[in-house]
C-alpha cells in the first residue's frame, strides 16, 4: 500500500513470520531492451493507463459500475495483457504465483510484437472497479488506487469445465486473465472485455469481499497485535 509522497510503501506479507514492513521495492526487473519497451508503451501502456485515469472515451456512474464508451476494448484488453506478460516473465519473487502455459504465453507475446489486438475469443478479461462502502472509515477511492497486490490464482467449475484464473490488482481496479475464453450459451460471456468493442462496464467489487485481500489484511492486522511489524 502506497502513501502519496514518501516514495515507500506499507508491505504486507501472507507467510507467516514475515513482519509488516516499509518496502521502496517497485517489483521491477530489467526484461526489454529500449526499443521493445518503448513500443509496449506507445503501443499499449499510453492508451491503457489514460483509460484508467478517465482521459480516454465517455464515462458515465451508477449503481452498477463506471460505464464507458468510445473506447477500444481490444486494445485495453491487450494492454492488460502486455502488463500480465510481463509479470508472467519476470524474475521478481513477487510474481511466481503466475503459472500459465507457454503456449499462452507465446499467444500474448506473439500479438504483442506484431502490435495486433488479442482476439475476444481467445481468452477471457474481466475488470472491475474497486470500492469500499464500509461505514465509518474503510479505503477511499484514492487509498484504492495506491493499493498494489501481488498476482493470485484461482480454480472455477462452469457449468461442468474448470477455468483457471490469475487476479491482478493495481490502480484501483481488479483486473483477472483467463486463459481460455468463457461463454454462455455459445457466445462469449458479456462480461469479458472486448465482447463489444466500444463499451465496456466496470462493475462494482468490495475490496473486502475478495477472500485473497480480506485474509491478507487480516494478517497484517494479526502481526500488528503481535508487534511483528515495523511501521
Amino acid at each position: 500500500m502506497f502513501k502519496k509522497g514518501n516514495g515507500q510503501a506499507i508491505e504486507l506479507s501472507s507467510k507467516e513470520l514475515i513482519p509488516n514492513r516499509r518496502s521502496q521495492d517497485s517489483w521491477a526487473t530489467d526484461q526489454l531492451c529500449s526499443q521493445c519497451e518503448m513500443k509496449l508503451n506507445i503501443n499499449f501502456d499510453q492508451y491503457g493507463l489514460n483509460l484508467l485515469r478517465g482521459k480516454i472515451g465517455h464515462k458515465e456512474k451508477d449503481n452498477e459500475g463506471v460505464h464507458f464508451s468510445d473506447i477500444d476494448t481490444l486494445k485495453f484488453k491487450s494492454f492488460i495483457l502486455s502488463v500480465f506478460w510481463r509479470g508472467a516473465v519476470s524474475q521478481h519473487e513477487n510474481y511466481k504465483t503466475i503459472k500459465v502455459s507457454s503456449q499462452f504465453l507465446e499467444l500474448v507475446r506473439s500479438n504483442l510484437v506484431r502490435s495486433t489486438n488479442i482476439s475476444k475469443n481467445s481468452c477471457t478479461v474481466i475488470v472491475q472497479r474497486l470500492v469500499d462502502s464500509t461505514e465509518n472509515g474503510g479505503f477511499s477511492i484514492s487509498d484504492l488506487r495506491e493499493f498494489v497486490v501481488s498476482p493470485f490464482p484461482r480454480t472455477y467449475e462452469v457449468r461442468g469445465e474448470l477455468y483457471n484464473s490469475i487476479t491482478m490488482i493495481f490502480l484501483g481496479f481488479c483486473f483477472e486473465i483467463f486463459q481460455s475464453p468463457i461463454r454462455a450459451n455459445g457466445k462469449i460471456s458479456k462480461f469479458a472485455l472486448g465482447s463489444s468493442k466500444t463499451t465496456y462496464t466496470f462493475p462494482y467489487l468490495e475490496i473486502m469481499e475478495i477472500p485473497e485481500v480480506l485474509d491478507l489484511m487480516a494478517r497484517g492486522l494479526q502481526k500488528e497485535n503481535q508487534g511483528l511489524t515495523y511501521v
